[in-house]
């Protein structure tokens, strides 16, 4: 992944949370024997959710058991396992949306660095053939006293074409002038500087 790409997909993955992991959650078991009152202590601290019941008589958060900075408490009749500082279903599902965005963003902009790279590539393509619009190569080739006249071209890769006409008559393609292979030939008075494309 280049820079541009890490750079995107840091702040997405972070804002996510995807990057920095939840802290371990700590598994508490609190329980209220004969209805009674009982706290427990707890050492993380955050999120403090039921992971599961162990009593028939129901647990409700904020009736038969709460908790606090430093304790859990249960009450008539509760008893059950805390998972301190664990997340709850809702985190987890905006962590879920929060992913689901940052990879579709992250999607895009390796797409965008395709797309980016593919139409560097073509144009470096076309730059190879065109040279940016100057000619690869020029040569001189004349056809004196209208005589019909070879011109070696070299090794021609491109397409040749007249840069500049140097004579009165015209230099019209197939008429005056044309290719065999990699030799330009002139005729009836044409002369011209050829370009290799």
């Amino acid at each position: 992944m280049n820079a541009i790409l890490r750079a995107l997909a840091l702040p997405c993955l972070a804002a996510a949370g995807l990057i920095a992991l939840p802290a371990q959650a700590e598994t508490v078991t609190c329980e209220s024997r004969s209805g009674s009152y009982v706290s427990c202590p707890i050492s993380n601290g955050g999120r403090v959710t039921l992971s599961r019941q162990l009593s028939s008589q129901g647990c409700w958060e904020n009736d038969t058991w709460g908790h606090d900075r430093n304790r859990v408490w249960v009450t008539n009749g509760c008893r059950a396992e805390f998972d301190v500082g664990s997340t709850s279903r809702s985190d987890n599902k905006d962590a879920a949306v929060g992913a689901a965005v940052a990879i579709g963003l992250i999607g895009a902009a390796i797409l965008a660095s395709k797309h980016d790279r593919d139409k560097d590539r073509d144009r470096d393509r076309e730059d190879d053939r065109y040279d940016g619009g100057r000619p690869r190569q020029t040569f001189d080739c004349g056809s004196s006293d209208n005589r019909f006249t070879y011109c070696d071209a070299g090794r021609v890769r491109g397409h040749v074409e007249v840069y500049r006409q140097q004579s009165k008559s015209a230099c019209r393609y197939g008429d005056s002038w044309g290719m065999e292979g990699n030799r330009v030939w002139v005729d009836r008075g044409c002369r011209a500087t050829f370009a290799v494309y």
